[in-house]
């Protein structure tokens, strides 16, 4: 599936997409064989529970690519460098029966100052999340990181990281970067 097709705006996505009502994007940060995950804050929904950074495209988003890039800057602190590929689309039913929504999960890597070995500094968005964990392959197969028991806030989420594992990990071209969207 080519990234091109996500640097449209929202309101393209859904004329060419006529049965969803929104979309929602998620951002998998692989870095150094691990993934990123981020623990929904105690008072929030799905609480405690983990995921990774993303959230709903809005209209005011110049394209899903952008929604992307900022859902990440907002959760995390970390500045959006390349999307290497989509992982996962999912649909589902909006929680009141508002309509259908899609959900994009892609593999992305990450702007770092950091050295190579060490993983870029996290900083959340202390209202929607509580901590965060880079876990490996074997963390998710045995279900614990750091003492911390791994549980998701979603469905199906724990195949999407496994497939980002084994994953492809080249660039694809036609989807924006952080850098694109600074224009540098």
């Amino acid at each position: 599936m080519a990234l091109h097709q996500f640097g449209v705006s929202l309101e393209t996505y859904l004329m060419a997409n006529p049965t969803l009502k929104g979309v929602i994007v998620s951002a998998v940060v692989l870095h150094q064989d691990h993934i990123l995950l981020i623990q929904r804050a105690a008072t929030d929904g799905f609480p405690n529970l983990w995921e990774t950074p993303g959230g709903g495209v809005d209209l005011g988003d110049e394209t899903l690519s952008h929604a992307l890039a900022r859902e990440l800057l907002e959760e995390t602190g970390l500045a959006l460098n390349h999307v290497m590929a989509l992982l996962d689309q999912l649909e589902f039913e909006g929680a009141s029966g508002e309509g259908r929504y899609r959900k994009l999960t892609f593999l992305v890597s990450v702007e770092s100052t950091h050295s190579l070995q060490e993983h870029p500094q996290v900083r959340l968005n202390s209202t929607e999340h509580q901590d965060f964990m880079w876990v490996s392959k074997d963390h998710l197969r045995i279900g614990v990181c750091g003492g911390r028991e791994i549980k998701f806030a979603y469905p199906g989420q724990l195949e999407t990281l496994y497939a980002a594992f084994g994953a492809d990990t080249k660039t694809q071209t036609g989807m924006e970067t952080q850098s694109a969207i600074n224009g540098t």
